[in-house]
């Protein structure tokens, strides 16, 4: 594979600044292609407005996602399609009752089976996903003061249920770990290159090395992440 793209080894980078993302690696050949090109993915669905490209800045942006993305997909395990839809759009109204959606995430966040579900499938998902570095430039890529339409959607309470403790959940604005590119923009195969450790390029491989090199922060700070990385350690 990497005779074929663009690469760039863990070792030879700054984890701190760069920006991240990361998808199947059957989509390769079509972004090396025509470009990363925005979309309105299935989790976003009834939530954003317009097709973006996501990203995230930093390791700690990577660490911070993985934890998010662990409760969310926990927090909606029991939806169907509809349960989602309508979950979305009850909690649009003005005066719904809050405490019925907070007491949902909440039990299901609990539940250890529902919890073990979503690490087989996190799993798999990485396991068969790549890291992409993405060569993104401020004012033309993207905008650090552009909304995080999550925020702008959902209440302060559901928030703070899945969001990071650190999250400025007052303020609109997009985060380093939740960013997006201005809405319809296409990332060129030239600013794209695939994030290598040595000769691996597996997303669930480098997200391991990252947790390992900050397991400490990790486990003081992000329990489903941590919890993740215990469950497929027990794998092996």
């Amino acid at each position: 594979m990497e005779n074929n793209f663009l690469c760039k080894d863990i070792s030879e980078i700054n984890l701190e600044h760069s920006y991240f993302h990361y998808t199947n690696k059957q989509n390769l050949y079509t972004i090396f292609k025509n470009g990363l090109e925005p979309r309105i993915g299935e989790n976003s669905l009834y939530v954003e407005k317009t097709p973006k490209v996501f990203f995230v800045e930093g390791e700690k942006g990577i660490i911070t996602i993985m934890d998010v993305w662990l409760k969310w997909l926990t927090s909606k395990s029991s939806c169907n399609k509809f349960i989602y839809w309508f979950g979305t759009m009850y909690m649009r109204i003005p005066f719904c009752i809050k405490c019925i959606p907070n007491y949902v995430v909440k039990r299901n966040l609990k539940d250890t089976k529902k919890r073990n579900k979503v690490y087989e499938k996190m799993k798999y998902i990485l396991d068969n996903s790549i890291f992409l570095v993405l060569n993104l430039t401020p004012k033309e890529d993207f905008d650090y003061n552009d909304i995080d339409e999550v925020k702008n959607t959902y209440y302060e309470s559901f928030l703070k249920l899945l969001y990071p403790s650190d999250s400025d959940i007052k303020n609109v604005k997009m985060e380093y770990w939740n960013m997006h590119t201005y809405s319809g923009k296409v990332i060129p195969p030239k600013k794209i290159s695939i994030l290598m450790d040595k000769n691996n390029y597996c997303a669930n491989t480098i997200l391991t090395k990252i947790i390992e090199n900050n397991i400490d922060y990790i486990k003081k700070n992000y329990d489903f992440l941590y919890e993740y990385y215990i469950y497929i350690q027990k794998l092996k």
